[in-house]
């Protein structure tokens, strides 16, 4: 293990294979952070995320410059 006990003690609560927010709560967090609809920011954002942890999760979209960004 690379880290000291302690550490890996106190980071063991950040687990991988959480499970997924549902994506109207997403949606939700993405339009109250940036300030508007989220079809105002991206032309694309898949609702299913290609993954997700204890401190986020990550969804695949298309800027509506069609910069794709995850």
């Amino acid at each position: 293990n690379a880290f000291p006990p302690i550490w890996q003690d106190t980071m063991s609560v950040l687990q991988d294979e959480c499970p997924s927010t549902d994506f109207s709560v997403v949606k939700s967090i993405v339009e109250s952070e940036y300030g508007k609809p989220i079809g105002d920011i991206f032309s694309s954002f898949d609702p299913e995320n290609i993954g997700a942890a204890s401190i986020g999760q990550v969804h695949r979209a298309t800027l509506k410059d069609g910069s794709p960004v995850v």
